[in-house]
């Protein structure tokens, strides 16, 4: 009887995560707030940049909800699910779980409750975190394509004398079976998926008619104050790239690409495990690290 029980449990769990699965697959893009609501300031504690950074690790793209929006993004808010972080406390532990919420408040997805009894708060919340990335881990995320998630709304375009605003707003234009005929309307962004901090010079608008955003994008190449090394240079070294710093130009670490873009491994001298680097939208350079994500500025 208990074997019974037992097999029906694990076929019912691996059909949850088929499932769950299959349905994340459908959304391109995660979108990580900078502050949760048992934040005080934004990105306290790193926890908003630690969930950024695993879901990267996961094989997903995410953004903050105040960084520019690709066009596809911009043009379906729909096409991302936003990752809301839990913090549930009590006198003994740190239990924390993630939330993915569609464009319509629905939640998509939930992670089981991760736990630490870890006392100080980063490491507690950061130990609490990583235990709930092990189901999303397990879900093996890939985005297809193939499946099309229609537009909540059509967003209103605001073109204003001499300078480009993002109104911060919700409005219906039309049905999505006319949204190719829409040219020449004033578009709104929704409030709680996008902030308007887009510069002027992210947006560029012909016609009146297509909003393009423009997301710079850096090289893991240049130069960086790196920890104790002070002003250290990342150069190509045939298919990596070498890391050197110090008075004697010492090669402390090594850089491998990934198949994304803004994701590498770094291997340092002295450290046996690896770690995983991404570059921010401000050309620093985000490692993961025992204490939680280590940030490196860079000079050049």
């Amino acid at each position: 009887m208990k074997k019974l029980i037992f097999t029906s449990a694990f076929f019912l769990l691996f059909g949850v995560t088929l499932v769950a699965q299959k349905s994340l697959n459908s959304y391109k893009y995660i979108l990580v707030p900078k502050q949760y609501e048992f934040q005080k300031t934004e990105d306290a504690y790193q926890v908003n940049s630690l969930t950024k950074f695993l879901f990267n690790k996961a094989g997903f793209n995410v953004l903050f909800n105040d960084e520019p929006y690709p066009e596809d993004l911009v043009d379906n808010v729909c096409l991302g699910l936003k990752a809301i972080v839990k913090n549930n406390p009590s006198l003994l532990a740190t239990k924390m779980k993630i939330d993915l919420v569609d464009c319509y408040n629905n939640v998509v997805y939930s992670t089981t409750e991760g736990k630490s009894k870890i006392k100080e708060y980063k490491k507690a919340y950061h130990d609490a975190i990583r235990k709930t990335f092990a189901d999303i881990e397990a879900l093996d995320y890939k985005y297809e394509s193939t499946t099309k998630i229609a537009p909540k709304a059509l967003v209103e375009k605001n073109v204003i004398t001499n300078k480009t605003e993002v109104v911060n707003k919700t409005k219906v234009v039309q049905d999505v079976s006319e949204s190719k005929s829409v040219k020449q309307k004033s578009i709104d962004i929704k409030s709680d998926e996008i902030k308007a901090k887009v510069k002027s010079s992210d947006v560029k608008i012909k016609n009146n008619e297509q909003v393009k955003v423009k997301k710079e994008s850096y090289s893991i190449e240049g130069i960086f104050n790196i920890d104790s090394w002070g002003r250290s240079t990342i150069t190509k070294k045939n298919d990596s790239y070498s890391v050197k710093g110090g008075d004697e130009d010492f090669e402390f670490a090594t850089i491998y690409p990934t198949s994304k873009p803004t994701l590498f491994i770094i291997k340092w001298v002295a450290y046996k495990q690896p770690q995983m680097v991404e570059i921010d939208k401000d050309g620093n350079l985000n490692i993961d690290s025992e204490t939680g994500v280590e940030n490196y500025k860079r000079l050049d």
